[in-house]
């Protein structure tokens, strides 16, 4: 709750309807109540004893607490008069003492209380994000969206063009993009519609404000470190040969600087799971009696929490015994169900961003893991963490030959993605990561194809010199 002080925007410095108010007034701190809580429709202002030289802060504590105290009832000495000593033990609180006398308003009333104050937008806002929340908000959502962007716009309007739903809408169009502009109104109107449903508001002051803000759909840009990539998963152009991994994954193990990645990249490149998910792999998810692993959930680097899957699903990955991801799982100390299987250096959740820094490098500053191989002349290309997932899905569908659709089960690339809670496939299907690179295999062609030649030669020479003699 803001405090309220004399501005060009509130020219009178007061407050909104049924809110109370610790301001700079005639010269000193007071507490200013609204006159709706007083029985003779009066507005009572009590001094606060609060220093006007250095008085925010403190004037905010007290608000804040005056305001619970006032709407708790706990100001009302039960005769429908204010309780002044209350008022003067709450001051006591907070270390303040003033001389109290009640200085009431002029007001025109006709003896009848006022109606009690409807909610405040904000108030409506929060009760309807909980609502949301609680039937079909997704946790993330709720964090960045909800109580992030659109909370943060609705709450920088309303302090500077006040409660005003019109006003909120002019506001948001010249401050904020035209599609969260039209996001907040038309929740702001739910949120409303809503609260007058429940009977906390007498009417929908937002309903039909976000009609007409027409929103310019842009051509979508593919950016490679999103999900959106899978899109392109099966260009070769975005993935790693299989030879090309192995070197990544070899440099990994034999390095001082960067082996503490070692683990977590080979576990992408033996799974194709995102990178959020690798992160989000907990010790409850390998099930070493049924040779499987489990994939259901992702971390958000944004909102820094476990959330589910991009497409909400449960998917199995095999895991043979004694294979290499059998052995990889094996080789690290196990942890406790609910902990991360691998972790950042210091032995926290994993930085994507870190990670990616790690990775690519940063400019003019270090090399990271793929630019040193491709100096070192064993990459052809620098592509981004994201791209080991293409490299997994490429290899085995057109290195080993598994059929597309198990990939897809394993990795749900598919446009098409199946909403089942639980992806089943068949675990006698088992992923191969035998090196079977086409141009190796073109390359050791063209050795035995020479090799021929010159043997063709060579007798070709003898004979010719049995026919000389």
């Amino acid at each position: 709750m803001s405090i309220m002080t004399n501005s060009a925007k509130t020219p009178s410095g007061k407050t909104r309807k049924g809110q109370v108010a610790v301001r700079l007034d005639s010269g000193s701190i007071k507490a200013c109540f609204p006159r709706n809580y007083c029985s003779e429709g009066k507005q009572i202002k009590l001094a606060t004893g609060i220093n006007p030289d250095n008085w925010e802060s403190k004037a905010s504590q007290l608000q804040r607490r005056l305001q619970i105290e006032l709407e708790d009832g706990r100001l009302d000495d039960g005769n429908g008069n204010f309780d002044l000593g209350r008022y003067q033990e709450i001051l006591g609180e907070y270390g303040l003492s003033a001389r109290l006398r009640v200085v009431r308003d002029a007001t025109t009333s006709d003896g009848q209380l006022p109606p009690k104050p409807e909610l405040s937008i904000l108030e409506v806002w929060d009760m309807y994000c909980e609502y949301k929340k609680d039937k079909d908000l997704a946790v993330t959502s709720y964090m960045n969206d909800f109580k992030g962007t659109y909370r943060r716009a609705i709450e920088q309007s309303i302090k500077d063009v006040g409660e005003s739903p019109l006003e909120i809408h002019n506001w948001l169009l010249t401050n904020r993009c035209r599609k969260i502009a039209k996001l907040v109104l038309s929740h702001l109107s739910h949120a409303h519609k809503m609260a007058v449903r429940q009977k906390l508001l007498t009417n929908n002051p937002f309903d039909g404000l976000s009609e007409g803000i027409d929103i310019r759909e842009r051509k979508k840009i593919i950016n490679q470190n999103e999900d959106n990539e899978d899109s392109k998963i099966l260009d070769s152009n975005k993935a790693f040969s299989w030879l090309e991994a192995n070197e990544i994954m070899d440099f990994l193990k034999n390095s001082n600087k960067f082996s503490h990645w070692y683990n977590f990249v080979k576990f992408k490149f033996l799974t194709g799971c995102r990178t959020g998910e690798a992160i989000a792999f907990w010790w409850k998810d390998i099930k070493w009696a049924d040779e499987h692993i489990i994939i259901n959930r992702s971390y958000s680097l944004k909102s820094k929490l476990f959330k589910p899957t991009k497409n909400e699903t449960v998917r199995l990955f095999p895991m043979p015994k004694g294979g290499e991801l059998w052995n990889l799982l094996k080789s690290i100390p196990q942890g406790e169900p609910n902990e991360c299987v691998f972790k950042s250096k210091a032995g926290k959740i994993i930085n994507e961003t870190v990670f990616y820094n790690a990775w690519i490098g940063r400019k003019l500053r270090q090399s990271g893991i793929i630019t040193a191989l491709i100096e070192n002349g064993k990459l052809s290309k620098c592509l981004p963490p994201y791209n080991t997932r293409h490299t997994f899905v490429n290899h085995q569908i057109n290195d080993v030959g598994i059929a597309p659709h198990v990939v897809n089960a394993w990795c749900e690339h598919s446009e098409e993605i199946s909403k089942e809670h639980y992806r089943q496939l068949d675990l006698r299907v088992i992923p191969g990561y035998e090196i079977k690179d086409k141009q190796r295999t073109k390359s050791e062609l063209d050795s035995l194809k020479e090799q021929l030649r010159q043997q063709q030669e060579l007798i070709n020479k003898l004979l010719q010199g049995r026919e000389d003699t």
